[in-house]
């Protein structure tokens, strides 16, 4: 017989936009046309540098579970020049195998058993799942409660406040003020403040980005996260990093040796010789996602379809409280029927479950609008007969 299973694990659900995405990948596999705004990605136009002998004998081979020096000097250098955050590359910065595992690690690093962690809805999906494997408790705030509003949710447990800036999905960007506020509740609480700051450069010139370390310039409550997947667009290289105070990474880095080593050794010495050529390539293609996001915000007004506010990442989160059906019969009739992939809004929180996220990164303007004008024909109906979806979705083993 089987041993028993971890419980936490076994009630854990999979990744929804991941599921999503699967389908595609089937769809796709079988010669479909498939109209994807599920993916959490931009695709960008990567130049192919040089990768020398000697670079690829020395990336067959462990590194520092630190980051590599050069690559953590480049980083640190980019947050000095862009963002204004001091950061000693020493003792203040840990590179490693995408900013996923970073947080998880993280989360490890500052809490303890039972202890809370503030998450404001719409918030990335795996926030919550990781929280729960760190011994954690979610405590989710609804989209529409102001910054201002949540010093209501601490509790003698409260531990974190995670922010993603700007979100995924909905695009928020936080403002000085409201940063600012942040940190004067986790000076008088004495919490920690993870910033995900993974979509820092998906912004046009008139919005500005502020890292939270920059307000937290002691870094005494920062956490901040961010990550070369999303900015450079090469999610497939899962290479991210920390930056906190030393006494933070020295703790991380023990859990970094535990269970990742090092990130990928060829990658970051790649990444680290091509650091300023690859951005000269990849920043404006982040600035040309911002115009083409306020293109669709368009697009979605004039179809006059509601939204989340925002004005960052390449996602809006869509109101689809209209459709006489459920947000996921929607979803799934999108996606079975008319071959257009969207995630549904409870994924990312409670508070969203009448929204879909609809990523713009992969599909071009036309068909967006297309798309959405698909969509807007299924928030017209008066009524919506469920029977057929949902023998698909069985079919489908969803």
């Amino acid at each position: 017989m089987l041993p028993a299973l971890n419980t936490i694990i076994c009630e854990m659900p999979e990744a929804l936009s991941i599921v999503i995405n699967q389908i595609v990948y089937d769809k796709k596999n079988n010669g479909e046309r498939v109209y994807t705004f599920s993916l959490g990605e931009a695709f960008f136009d990567i130049p192919k540098f040089e990768l020398t002998e000697e670079q690829f004998k020395r990336g067959c081979h462990y590194s520092s579970s630190m980051g590599l020096p050069n690559l953590r000097k480049k980083i640190t250098q980019m947050y000095q020049e862009e963002y204004g955050v001091k950061v000693d590359p020493e003792s203040e910065i840990l590179i490693s195998a995408g900013s996923k595992s970073i947080i998880f690690m993280l989360l490890q690093v500052v809490l303890k058993n039972g202890e809370e962690v503030i998450v404001h809805e719409p918030a990335w999906l795996s926030y919550k799942e990781q929280i729960k494997l760190a011994g954690g408790k979610c405590i989710s705030i609804p989209y529409n409660e102001p910054v201002s509003a949540w010093k209501k949710y601490i509790t003698e447990k409260t531990k974190v406040i995670i922010i993603n800036n700007p979100n995924n999905p909905s695009g928020q960007l936080y403002s000085p003020t409201e940063l600012q506020y942040l940190l004067n509740m986790a000076e008088e609480y004495n919490l920690f403040v993870l910033s995900d700051e993974a979509y820092s450069d998906f912004l046009l010139d008139g919005n500005k980005f502020i890292s939270f370390a920059q307000i937290d310039s002691n870094k005494e409550h920062c956490l901040v996260v961010n990550s070369l997947s999303k900015n450079m667009g090469m999610s497939g290289w899962r290479v991210g990093y920390a930056i906190a105070h030393e006494s933070v990474i020295k703790q991380l880095l023990k859990i970094n040796q535990h269970i990742i080593t090092c990130a990928a050794t060829v990658l970051q010495d790649y990444l680290a010789q091509y650091f300023d050529d690859m951005l000269k390539v990849t920043l404006p293609q982040a600035k040309a996602m911002a115009e083409k996001r306020k293109e669709v915000q368009k697009i979605i007004d004039e179809i006059g379809i509601r939204c989340l506010p925002g004005v960052g990442t390449f996602y809006f989160m869509l109101d689809v409280s209209d459709f006489p059906g459920t947000t996921d019969e929607l979803v799934y009739e999108l996606l079975l029927n008319n071959n257009i992939a969207t995630v549904s809004g409870i994924a990312y929180g409670d508070s969203t479950k009448d929204f879909i996220r609809f990523g713009i990164g992969v599909e071009n303007l036309d068909d967006i609008r297309y798309c959405l004008k698909m969509i807007k024909g299924f928030l017209d109906l008066t009524e919506y007969d469920s029977t057929l979806i949902h023998k698909k979705i069985k079919q489908y083993g969803i």
